[in-house]
């Protein structure tokens, strides 16, 4: 009975901590779910909300952390190394966040926003020949992603590919990313004429 009683407890406390959570009472919210965590340490989705609590209030540490937990006791989940990923690209940890962006692809690579991650930061580290493999798998599984053309468009063109690029940022307006248009009148209506 005891057992069942606390059980009721911990679920309370979760459940209160995410309405403060759904309302961005991020702080809050925390102190519920580590409420939550110290009555049944067991549950992963308590760790798991807290550190989306945590990611939210900028607290990238403690999200990861949390996320780091849930991934020791669901080694095959790969939202939680894709998780940890983002947030060490926020803490400027290019290395790290790497290596969780292809942990999340090794284990699922069906989610084409492991592969625009993963890309997107080979991107700002200015390899673009990774940074187009990965959109190349990105545009296969999702492939009305206008901002993933536009970028793969960028990337073709800062390695001298520009009808390639061209082909990229038109789809990307066709694709509803306007932000490729300035690109088509600056650059591919040059090259055309």
């Amino acid at each position: 009975l005891k057992a069942q009683e606390s059980a009721y407890q911990d679920m309370d406390l979760y459940t209160v901590g995410m309405k403060y959570l759904d309302s961005a009472k991020y702080d809050k919210a925390t102190v519920y779910f580590t409420n939550a965590i110290k009555l049944n340490p067991g549950n992963t989705i308590y760790f798991y909300q807290r550190g989306n609590a945590y990611f939210k209030l900028n607290r990238f540490e403690l999200a990861i952390a949390d996320f780091k937990h849930c991934f020791e006791v669901l080694p095959d989940e790969a939202e939680y190394p894709y998780l940890m990923g983002v947030c060490y690209d926020k803490l400027g940890d290019n290395e790290q966040a790497l290596a969780n962006y292809t942990k999340a692809i090794q284990i699922y690579s069906s989610d084409s926003k492991y592969f625009k991650s993963r890309a997107n930061l080979y991107y700002k580290k200015q390899e673009f020949l990774k940074a187009i493999e990965d959109y190349d798998q990105v545009v296969k599984l999702n492939p009305n992603d206008g901002s993933t053309y536009y970028y793969r468009g960028v990337s073709k063109y800062k390695l001298n590919d520009k009808e390639n690029a061209c082909i990229d940022w038109e789809t990307a307006v066709k694709n509803s990313f306007v932000k490729a248009s300035e690109y088509i009148d600056k650059i591919c209506l040059k090259t055309k004429n």
